[in-house]
């Protein structure tokens, strides 16, 4: 990696980065004139983000591309339509995933009636798939670092399935329990793969479109995946929606066998790359409020359907519109807030968080009007403070983002899994309408952590990544014309010391033939026989 520039890092609030941009190309033209080298070694990294909101959780990528004019192996031995039927196989995969993740909440009061159990003990299955995504996400990484991604996703999907089999046949909790733990295991693994396999089945320049493409199919679960199970699990019992998943399972598995190509990833020939603003400290501070944050969600969400039905009054029927007008809230404002990200990081978290303590309050209030606006209210806030947590906390982070992204998901999904602990902790002793004041006290300790970012550091991610970035390497450039001109003035010395001195002996030797005078050839030639005098010997 180049060496470290000490640039000036003031906030650019002025800047306009397509006038970086056309700086840059004009060096860049003006260079290739001089020097003939690599200039694409030059250009910085990063990361490529994105988060979905689903019913409550999230699903989060980080795609590394540090090398955006490389085309993958998998790009170059499948054809443009198998390609797209690759994106849409990994796309209809992260709709599954994200359905079978809030089935338990979707279900929570069908399953407790129909096994004879505590809403809170329900609750508890939230926590034992959380668990396993935290403990084995990155152990099954690495273990399956050697398969193909064919191979490694063909497998996880077929998992998957056969954990919705063992709870759609579920007569006990804890059978129910082995299947969630058994679709926990495929779920780490899946979501660790499928961002950079659906990057490499196309061009570099369309990579970005390809992970937008996946989450989306994640997004949809919100939409459509959660109201239809939820309908469906009333009205024909909560076993149908996870057999009918399980379907769906065994049908991807085989599609992204038949798909996906079986081409391998060299082992650590991909570099990665950190934050454009590392920092330890701030990097903990965001993985601190991500778990507060996803603590205080799945404390009232995992719960959120007893609540809905028997302290705010509503109806079983319409909670499928209820979770549906959520889900498209959180597209809409997944959507729509990327242009914030970019210069408001710290505040766009505060305010998302903010949003969703607001409606915990409105929602303890226990009454119709006030579920169905705390629902709008919440599931935006929430798209809103997790693609914002996901922007911040890749920008400080110190490692590569590999690493850093697991550590993100890791931490999100230990405050999934605490969170419905302590809601079955407040259930079994204040009851379920105490929950959304227990989930606002944490939120605002989330605020809190987050308001303290020094000023100095909100400064500084006011400058979008992009410009930075575009400075360093306009930084960069400047440099190497400035060594470029010291070169050609080191060697233009060189040649006028050269000349001089090439003068000099031109002279030298004009003052010594001077000096010889106009007798002194002929006399040499005498001297070696030559000359009038040698033919009269």
């Amino acid at each position: 990696m180049p060496h470290t520039l000490e640039l000036d890092m003031r906030p650019y609030l002025e800047s306009d980065a397509t006038r970086t941009m056309e700086i840059i190309a004009r060096d860049d033209a003006a260079l290739d004139e001089h020097d003939h080298g690599d200039h694409g070694a030059y250009a910085e990294p990063h990361a490529t983000t994105m988060s979905i909101p689903v019913v409550g959780a999230s699903s989060a990528v980080v795609l590394d591309d540090p090398e955006p004019g490389q085309w993958s192996e998998a790009s170059l031995v499948i054809s443009s339509g198998r390609a797209k039927w690759g994106l849409f196989t990994l796309a209809a995969g992260a709709f599954a995933m994200g359905v079978n993740e809030a089935t338990i909440v979707a279900l929570s009061t069908d399953i407790s009636s129909g096994l004879g159990i505590p809403v809170a003990q329900v609750g508890l299955l939230a926590t034992a798939f959380s668990l396993t995504v935290v403990l084995t996400a990155i152990p099954l990484t690495f273990l399956t670092k050697r398969w193909s991604r064919r191979l490694s996703l063909t497998a996880a999907m077929t998992v998957w399935s056969i954990g919705l089999l063992i709870a759609a046949t579920s007569s006990s909790m804890g059978q129910l329990a082995a299947g969630r733990v058994t679709s926990g295991l495929a779920h780490a693994l899946f979501w660790a793969l499928v961002a950079p396999t659906a990057a490499s089945l196309f061009a570099p320049h369309l990579r970005p479109k390809t992970v937008t493409g996946v989450m989306l199919g994640a997004a949809a679960a919100g939409v459509i995946g959660t109201p239809l199970v939820t309908a469906s699990g009333t009205a024909l019992g909560w076993q149908i929606p996870f057999a009918a998943l399980a379907i769906l399972g065994f049908s991807l598995a085989i599609a992204l066998g038949l798909v996906l190509p079986s081409t391998t990833t060299p082992g650590g020939a991909t570099s990665h790359t950190v934050g454009d603003l590392p920092s330890r400290q701030d990097f903990f501070r965001v993985l601190a409020v991500t778990f507060l944050v996803s603590m205080g969600m799945a404390a009232t969400w995992t719960y959120i359907v007893p609540f809905f039905t028997e302290v705010a009054g509503l109806r079983d029927q319409i909670l499928p519109l209820i979770f549906a007008f959520g889900g498209l809230l959180a597209v809409a404002a997944t959507m729509a807030v990327g242009t914030f990200l970019i210069r408001h990081a710290v505040r766009t978290v505060a305010v998302g968080t903010a949003m969703v303590a607001v409606a915990w309050l409105i929602l303890w209030i226990g009454q119709p009007w006030s579920a169905i606006v705390a629902q709008g209210l919440q599931a935006a806030g929430w798209a809103v403070l997790i693609a914002a947590l996901l922007n911040w906390a890749m920008r400080h982070t110190p490692f590569r983002t590999e690493l850093a992204g697991g550590m993100y998901t890791t931490t999100a999904n230990a405050g999934a899994a605490t969170g419905p602990i302590v809601g079955a902790v407040i259930v079994s002793g204040w009851g379920t309408q105490a929950l959304p004041l227990v989930s606002f006290v944490i939120f605002s300790l989330a605020i809190l952590v987050t308001v303290t970012v020094d000023r100095r550091t909100r400064a500084l991610l006011n400058v979008p990544r992009q410009v930075r970035e575009a400075q360093t390497r306009l930084a960069r450039l400047q440099q190497r014309r400035s060594a470029w001109e010291q070169r050609e003035k080191e060697l233009g010395i060189r040649r006028r010391k050269r000349g001089l001195k090439a003068k000099q002996r031109a002279a030298v030797s004009r003052t010594s033939k001077d000096k010889r005078g106009p007798g002194d050839g002929l006399q040499s030639m005498h001297s070696i026989g030559y000359g009038p005098s040698s033919s009269n010997r």
